[in-house]
C-alpha cells in the first residue's frame, strides 16, 4: 500500500443472520464526486466464484446501445472487499433492494492506514417471509455466453432481485441484447444465500404504429421482433394481437410496455386489451407512475389487468446518478401461493394471477374482506360495505397512502413528515361493481439518498375485485373515451400502415372494429 494510499476492508452483513451479503454501493467525496475502486485484474466469473467487486468495465460489453452511458455502480459479490482509497474524507452508501435499510458512513481515510468498515443492513420489512419476491421485468442485458449469466446474477443479488425479464428487442432491423437461451424457469444460480434466475423474454416493438409490448415466461424468440420501418425494416405486420397468442402458446404472458404512454401517440394498448390478450401493464417506470392513461380507464371497462414495475435497464441508467444504476430501480413482487416454492414459472403465473405491487421503493400490503391482490369478491347485493387493510413501509418518508376504488381516490392517510410506515384501517361503501387498489406516493431529495436528481417514490397494487350482484365493472366516460380512441388510431392507420397485402391489413381493421364494438358494447348494458 503506497503511503498517499489507504485500505478500505469492508464488510456488509444481513442484521438479522449477520451472514455477508451481496451490495451496491459507491463512495463519495466532500465535493460530492463519486470515487470508483479501481479495477482489478480478477475478470473471472463462474458460478461459484466472482471478482469482490463488480464494476462497470464487467458489464459495458452486454450494454448494447447504452454502452456509452457514464455508469459508475461498484456491486459487492460476496459483502466483502478490500478498496484501496487516496487519502482523504469519503462517504460510503449500501443498499440492498428495498426491503432492508440502506446505510451511509463518513470516514477518513489517513495515508498508509487501513480503515475497517463493517455494516449490518437491518430489514424495512421481513416481506419475503410472507411469499413476496421480488423482479425487474424489463431489462436487456446482452447474453454472449455463459460468464454473462453469471454477471448479471450478481448484480442481481446485490439489488435483492430474485428474478428479471431479461429481453432481447430489435432496433432499425438489428437485433440488440441477445439472450443464449429462453425457457419457462430461465437459467437458475444459487449464489452463497441468495437465488437468483436469469430468464430469456423479449419486447416486440414498433415505433411507426402500434408501441411495445412485453413476453414473458416464453420458451423461444417471436419473430420478427419488431414490425414496421423504423425499427424492422419492414411493414407493420404481424399484429401484435398475433404476438400475444404466440407467447400464450408457449406458456408465458403478454403485457404492455411503458404504460402505453411514452413511444408514440396511437399506440394499440386499448385493441389488443379488447380483445383479452394482455396479462399486464407496466405501470411504474422511469420514476414515474404511468397507470393514468390506459391501465385505470381499462379497468374501469372491466378489463383485468395485473400492475407490473420494470426499469428498462440499462436505459435511464444514470437517472437517479451513473452510480445509481436503474436495474431494479423499478420492480414487480408477486406473492407466491401458500408452500408453493420460488421459480421463475411461479413468478410469471403469480403475475398471470395478479398476485402482485409494484414499486420502485415503498413496499405495499393490501386486502379487502382478507383478500389480496388479484382475488375476486362476489356479492350478491349491490351495497354494502368492505372492510379495507393497508400498509405502506420505506427506507424514506411518505406523503400518501391512498385507497383507489374505480380509478377515483376514496381514502386517504396523509404522512405527517417524516413517516415512514403509513397503514389503514377503514370500511368503505361500495354502491356497485368495483376494483380496488392501494398506493402509495413519496419524494426524496437528492442529498438524503446520495444522488443527483429527486426521486419521486412510486407503488401500487393489483387490484381486488368487488363484483355485486353479478354486475360488471363499468364507468361509461371510460367505455366512451376508448371507443372514440380507438376509432382515431383506425384513422390513424389507415394512412399510414404499411402492408404486404390486403389479408394483412384486413387482419388489423379486423381487430380494431372488434375493439370498437367491445367498447361501444359496454355502453349498451
Amino acid at each position: 500500500m503506497s503511503a498517499a494510499w489507504s485500505m478500505l476492508r469492508l464488510k456488509v452483513r444481513d442484521g438479522l443472520t449477520k451472514r455477508l451479503i451481496p451490495a451496491r454501493i459507491h463512495l463519495k467525496r466532500p465535493d460530492g464526486s463519486c470515487y470508483l475502486p479501481p479495477s482489478g485484474i480478477e475478470d473471472t466469473f463462474d458460478e461459484n466464484h466472482a471478482p469482490e467487486i463488480v464494476l462497470p468495465h464487467h458489464f459495458r460489453g452486454n450494454l448494447h446501445l447504452c454502452k456509452s452511458t457514464d455508469i459508475r455502480s461498484a456491486h459487492l459479490s460476496t459483502g466483502e472487499a478490500s478498496i484501496p482509497l487516496p487519502a482523504g474524507e469519503f462517504t460510503l452508501h449500501a443498499s440492498c433492494g428495498y426491503a432492508r435499510h440502506p446505510l451511509v458512513r463518513t470516514f477518513l481515510a489517513k495515508p498508509g492506514e487501513e480503515v475497517h468498515l463493517e455494516l449490518d443492513l437491518n430489514p424495512v420489512e421481513r416481506i419475503q417471509e410472507r411469499g413476496w419476491h421480488s423482479g425487474d421485468m424489463h431489462v436487456h442485458f446482452s447474453r454472449f455466453s455463459q460468464q454473462d449469466d453469471f454477471i448479471l446474477a450478481r448484480l442481481m443479488a446485490a439489488e435483492d432481485l430474485a428474478a428479471v425479464n431479461n429481453m432481447v428487442y430489435k432496433h432499425v432491423g438489428k437485433v440488440e441484447a441477445p439472450q443464449r437461451e429462453m425457457g419457462h424457469q430461465g437459467s437458475h444460480y444459487e449464489l452463497e444465500h441468495s437465488h437468483q434466475v436469469v430468464a430469456g423474454g423479449e419486447e416486440f416493438r414498433d415505433d411507426d404504429l402500434y408501441g411495445h409490448m412485453i413476453a414473458a415466461g416464453i420458451s423461444q424468440v417471436i419473430e420478427p421482433i419488431s414490425t414496421g420501418d423504423r425499427l424492422g425494416r419492414r411493414e407493420n405486420y404481424p399484429l401484435f394481437a398475433h404476438v400475444c397468442d404466440w407467447a400464450h402458446e408457449q406458456g408465458g404472458i403478454a403485457g404492455w410496455a411503458h404504460g402505453g404512454t411514452l413511444i408514440k401517440l396511437h399506440e394499440s394498448l386499448p385493441v389488443e386489451a379488447a380483445l383479452g390478450k394482455l396479462d399486464f401493464v407496466e405501470s411504474v417506470q422511469f420514476n414515474c407512475f404511468l397507470g393514468f392513461a390506459y391501465w385505470y380507464r381499462l379497468l374501469n371497462c372491466g378489463i383485468r389487468l395485473t400492475v407490473t414495475g420494470g426499469s428498462d435497464f440499462p436505459f435511464g441508467a444514470d437517472m437517479l446518478a451513473p452510480w445509481y444504476p436503474s436495474l431494479g430501480l423499478d420492480r414487480t413482487y408477486v406473492q407466491l401461493g401458500i408452500d408453493e416454492s420460488f421459480t421463475y414459472d411461479a413468478y410469471i403465473k403469480g403475475i398471470r394471477q395478479g398476485r402482485t405491487f409494484a414499486t420502485n421503493g415503498p413496499l405495499v400490503e393490501f386486502q379487502v374482506d382478507g383478500h389480496g391482490p388479484g382475488s375476486t369478491i362476489n356479492r350478491e347485493k349491490s351495497d354494502g360495505e368492505v372492510h379495507i387493510l393497508a400498509r405502506a413501509v420505506c427506507h424514506y418518508p411518505l406523503d400518501q397512502l391512498e385507497i383507489v376504488v374505480n380509478g377515483a381516490v376514496e381514502y386517504v392517510v396523509e404522512g405527517k413528515g417524516g413517516e415512514c410506515e403509513l397503514a389503514c384501517e377503514a370500511r368503505l361503501a361500495l354502491r356497485e361493481s368495483s376494483w380496488l387498489a392501494a398506493r402509495a406516493r413519496g419524494r426524496v431529495e437528492p442529498e438524503a439518498y446520495g444522488g443527483i436528481a429527486p426521486w419521486n417514490l412510486h407503488a401500487h397494487t393489483s387490484p381486488v375485485y368487488v363484483l355485486k350482484g353479478g354486475q360488471p365493472i363499468l364507468r361509461r366516460a371510460d367505455a366512451t373515451a376508448l371507443a372514440d380512441y380507438v376509432r382515431m388510431i383506425s384513422e390513424w392507420y389507415r394512412r399510414s400502415g404499411q402492408f404486404a397485402n390486403d389479408e394483412q391489413r384486413s387482419a388489423l381493421f379486423d381487430n380494431l372494429d372488434k375493439a370498437v364494438k367491445f367498447y361501444d358494447g359496454l355502453l349498451m348494458k
